[in-house]
């Protein structure tokens, strides 16, 4: 599963899948559909959430607790910032500004498999939020 948004011919530019691509080639941009490397947002809003050198969309396995970067450039003040792992809010950020970036390490992993992603809430109301990361202990 990898999260996306998108606008229909009646709705143009108030939904938009975005992806994060290694190349700006049509190859390029079908590998990082393939390796769920989305996000959909209601703005051109830039999200980037990872763990290490694993980006949104991938699953891995860590025998510690994962550390996680999240970076955000809106189009307008983001009013928070949310961290949510197997449908629990762990980490609210509230930045006020139009950029933030943090890191956050889950102190509470445990054994089994786990989600987490990301979701943006600007101060208009505009969203995005991010494709899961899976971490397997």
């Amino acid at each position: 599963m990898g999260v996306q948004a998108s606008s229909d011919y009646w709705s143009t530019h108030i939904s938009y899948a975005c992806l994060l691509a290694e190349q700006l080639t049509r190859e390029g941009l079908f590998d990082a559909i393939k390796k769920r490397r989305a996000y959909g947002a209601t703005d051109n809003i830039i999200l980037e959430f990872r763990s290490g050198d694993h980006l949104m969309g991938e699953a891995f396995t860590s025998s510690g607790a994962p550390r996680f970067t999240v970076r955000a450039v809106g189009t307008g003040a983001i009013r928070q910032i949310d961290v949510i792992k197997n449908r629990k809010f762990i980490y609210t950020k509230r930045p006020g500004g139009k950029e933030s970036s943090f890191e956050l390490a889950d102190r509470e992993f445990g054994p089994g498999e786990s989600w987490y992603y990301v979701r943006i809430l600007q101060e208009d109301g505009q969203l995005a939020w991010s494709s899961p990361i899976w971490v397997t202990k």
